[in-house]
């Protein structure tokens, strides 16, 4: 009678996640995320091919992380200016987790890139006055915007800055001064 596997793809990949987010991916290694099992490595290389297939997959993971738990979380009103303030207090609540996504370079950087501005371009399309925009608009103002957005949570994760809502929404308020939709008024979030 053939054993029961105990160990399944969905443990592994918790797993990994779970070791990913606490070490970064100097802790990703078959052997860790076996010993954090209490397992061989021999259940990850039945489930995965090898690493960067377990990698691939824990991504998709991570982006569904990102898009449903850091980056759409209600806090101004205004999506546009809420993802910028997630993304900013994602890398101070999970510096690991943020570093090693966004600073490690284990992960192409232009993906994370087109990743972030496609998050941002949904977010917008579900506001009003930014769904508006065109698409070149759009980038525009991504292109506006990231560089002080990722450049602040860099900094906020380096320890270097604190984070503080009002001037970040400040700080966007000076980078879009023709943007009305830079408001933190409250409204009511839908679906749309």
């Amino acid at each position: 009678m053939a054993r029961k596997k105990t160990i399944l793809k969905e443990h592994i990949l918790e797993t990994a996640y779970l070791v990913l987010c606490a070490e970064g991916f100097k802790g990703f290694t078959a052997r860790n995320i076996a010993k954090r099992m209490d397992c061989s490595t021999q259940p990850i290389y039945l489930e995965f091919k090898n690493m960067d297939e377990l990698k691939n997959e824990l991504m998709a993971k991570v982006y569904t992380y990102l898009t449903e738990e850091v980056y759409s979380c209600p806090r101004t009103g205004n999506r546009m200016v809420d993802f910028c303030l997630n993304y900013i207090d994602f890398a101070r609540r999970e510096v690991t987790f943020f570093s090693s996504l966004f600073l490690e370079k284990q992960i192409d950087a232009c993906v994370l890139h087109e990743f972030s501005f496609q998050t941002l371009v949904d977010a917008m399309n579900k506001d009003g006055k930014a769904g508006k925009l065109d698409n070149e608009e759009k980038k525009q103002v991504f292109e506006r915007i990231w560089p002080t957005i990722h450049g602040t949570a860099t900094m906020v994760a380096q320890g270097s800055v604190s984070f503080d809502e009002d001037e970040v929404i400040d700080i966007l308020k000076c980078l879009l001064p023709e943007a009305d939709f830079i408001g933190t008024e409250e409204l009511a979030y839908s679906d749309n």
